[in-house]
C-alpha cells in the first residue's frame, strides 16, 4: 500500500503532526511519502521517510500535488488541511476517477475567516471524501451534527504526537534567553500574536501584585506583542523579570524553550483547540489554561489546571499557588505517553483505516478525467 500525506503549510502543528504520522507509518513498514510546504521548517530534521517540499498557495500547489500523484501512484491520498474547498472537490473527482482513495483530516472543520460563506462547499466535501478523520469526540460531533457528515464516513483517531519531543530531534537555545538562574521558575507564554490569546490579561494580573523574585516570564512567538500596550508591559516588568522573544522560533529553539519551562500559561479569551497542551505534556510542562482552551485528552489535575476565562482573579490565585509551592507544581506533571509510542499508536489506527478504505475503493472505475484545478491548498 502506497500512502501520500499532503500538508501544505510546512510550519507549525500541522507540519509536525504530519511528520509524526509519516514517521510512524514508515516505522510500521508502509510505503509513505509526505508532501509539505516549500517553506519546510523541519527540513533540517533527518526524516526517515520520503519527503518532498514543493507545495505553495494557489494553482501551483495543486499542480505539484497532481504531478506527485502521477509519479508516486499512491493508493491513498491523505489531505491534512484545505482552505480552498472547490479546488479540493475538483481534485477529489480527479483522484477517485483514477481509483485513488482520498481521506481528509480537518484540524479545524472550517477556516477561521469567511467560514460561513464556505460552509456549503465544505459540507459537500465532507460528504464526498472516502473518510473524514476526527481527532476528538467534539470535532466528530460537529462534523456530524453541523456539517451533515455521514456517520459511516467518520473515523475517530485521537492523538497529537510531536517529533520535537524525540531524543533524536535537535535542540538549540534562543540567543535572547539567558541560562536559567539558581532557583528560577520559568513561566512560558508561547504563540504568534493574537488578541484572543489573552496576553494582556496575563500581564494585567502580573502587574497588579508583587511576585517571588525567582519568577521569570518568557513571552515568545512571532508578533507576540501585537496589540499589547507598552505601558502594561512596563508595569508587569516592574513586578517580575520578563524576557520577550518577538520573532519566529525555529523548532530546535521551541524544543529548548519547552525543555527549560516550568509552567505554560494560556489565558485565552476565545475558544480555541490548541495543540500546545499536547506539546507541553510531551515535555512534562504543566499548563494553567482558561476554559476557552480545548486540548485533546487534557487531564485536569494531572497535566495542569483550568480557570474561568472571565475571572482573572482566579488566574492570579491559581498562578500564585503554583509558583509559591513547587511541590504543588510538580504534582501537575502527570505521566505522558512517550512520543514514539504515541506515534506508533497513531500510525496503526491510520494504517487500518487506509486498508479499509482501499478495500472499498477498488470498485471505483479508473476513467480518465481532465479538469482544471484552481485555488490553493
Amino acid at each position: 500500500m502506497r500512502i501520500l500525506i499532503v500538508e501544505g503549510s510546512g510550519r507549525g502543528f500541522l507540519c509536525h503532526y504530519s511528520h509524526a504520522l509519516a514517521s510512524g507509518l514508515h516505522q510500521a513498514g508502509e510505503a509513505v511519502r509526505l508532501l509539505t510546504g516549500a517553506r519546510d521548517e523541519l527540513a533540517d530534521w533527518s526524516a526517515p521517510f520520503d519527503k518532498r517540499a514543493c507545495l505553495a498557495d494557489g494553482l501551483a500547489g495543486w499542480l505539484c500535488l497532481c504531478r506527485e500523484v502521477r509519479e508516486y501512484r499512491p493508493d491513498v491520498v491523505h489531505l491534512q488541511w484545505i482552505n480552498r474547498p472547490l479546488a479540493a472537490l475538483a481534485f477529489l473527482h480527479w483522484a477517485r476517477a483514477r481509483g485513488i482513495a482520498v481521506i481528509y483530516t480537518p484540524h479545524n472543520i472550517l477556516p477561521h475567516e469567511r467560514r460561513w460563506l464556505s460552509l456549503p462547499l465544505f459540507r459537500a466535501l465532507y460528504r464526498r471524501v472516502d473518510r473524514v478523520v476526527a481527532r476528538d469526540k467534539h470535532m466528530g460531533w460537529a462534523l456530524e451534527e453541523l456539517l451533515d457528515t455521514p456517520q459511516e464516513r467518520l473515523a475517530h483517531l485521537p492523538g497529537s504526537p510531536n517529533p520535537m519531543a524525540l531524543d533524536s530531534f535537535p535542540t538549540q537555545p534562543c540567543p535572547e534567553l539567558a541560562k536559567a538562574r539558581d532557583e528560577e521558575l520559568r513561566l512560558l507564554f508561547f504563540g504568534h500574536g493574537s488578541a484572543r490569546k489573552g496576553l494582556d490579561v496575563l500581564l494585567g494580573v502580573l502587574a497588579a501584585r508583587p511576585w517571588p523574585a525567582h519568577l521569570h516570564l518568557v513571552v515568545a512567538g512571532e508578533g507576540v506583542l501585537t496589540g499589547i500596550d507598552p505601558h502594561l508591559l512596563a508595569a508587569a516588568r516592574a513586578r517580575l523579570r520578563i524576557t520577550v522573544i518577538d520573532r519566529y522560533l525555529r523548532p530546535p529553539e521551541v524544543k529548548h524553550l519547552f525543555s527549560t519551562g516550568d509552567l505554560l500559561v494560556m489565558p485565552y479569551r476565545k475558544r480555541c483547540k490548541s495543540p500546545l497542551t499536547d506539546l507541553a505534556a510531551a515535555f512534562g510542562v504543566p499548563v494553567l489554561r482558561s476554559d476557552r482552551v480545548q486540548g485533546t485528552g487534557f487531564r485536569e489535575g494531572w497535566q495542569g489546571q483550568t480557570y474561568p476565562h472571565d475571572q482573572p482573579e482566579l488566574l492570579a490565585e491559581r498562578l500564585l499557588g503554583l509558583v509559591a509551592d513547587r511541590t504543588a507544581l510538580a504534582a501537575q506533571r502527570g505521566p505522558c505517553e512517550p512520543v514514539r509510542v504515541a506515534m506508533t499508536r497513531l500510525a496503526e489506527g491510520h494504517r487500518l483505516l487506509y486498508l479499509e478504505v482501499r478495500a472499498g475503493s477498488r470498485s471505483i472505475p479508473a476513467a480518465t478525467v481532465s479538469r482544471p484545478l484552481a485555488g490553493g491548498l
